[in-house]
């Protein structure tokens, strides 16, 4: 009787390089209904998300919609006041209550931090029959000092809580 060592089962994707990376997710867009819209150009309204997360959308001068993080990047306090609501200044910046701090509200950066201070959101506008909505896209990668102090990365924190 003949005993046969039984070999290896051949793997057909041994020696290849993995397969790429899958490229970035499709955008996950939040709607702000009309009702929490600014209503004055030049100001911005502040929404808390099931996840805890704090976005703010604002109303340019120009008539266009902007979104950041809620809370600012030197030291976490919230950029709005006790009514969820602040202004936006005439060059487009926000200055935060706590601290004078500013920062460009399409852009996210400042003088003293440089680009990746506050996390800044794509946004977009659809007329519906309740009126103007405005969809934030919190699918934006990166790293960015507001981060810290709000929830994280927002796509993960998002993708979590709803």
């Amino acid at each position: 009787m003949q005993f046969v060592t039984p070999t290896k089962a051949v793997d057909p994707l041994d020696g290849l390089p993995p397969p790429p990376r899958s490229p970035r997710p499709g955008p996950k867009w939040l709607a702000w209904p009309p009702s929490k819209l600014p209503q004055r150009p030049n100001t911005f309204t502040a929404l808390k998300g099931n996840s805890g997360l704090v976005i703010c959308v604002g109303l340019n001068k120009d008539g266009t919609y902007v979104a950041f993080d809620g809370h600012c990047y030197h030291m976490g306090e919230p950029l709005f006041d006790g009514c969820g609501t602040g202004d936006i200044e005439d060059d487009g910046s926000i200055r935060c209550p706590a601290h004078g701090r500013r920062v460009h509200s399409e852009t996210g950066a400042c003088a003293e931090r440089g680009p990746f201070a506050q996390r800044t959101y794509r946004t977009r506008v659809r007329q519906t029959a309740e009126g103007v909505v405005v969809d934030v896209d919190v699918s934006r990668p990166g790293s960015f000092a507001s981060d810290a102090y709000n929830g994280g990365c927002p796509s993960s924190v998002e993708r979590r809580g709803g």
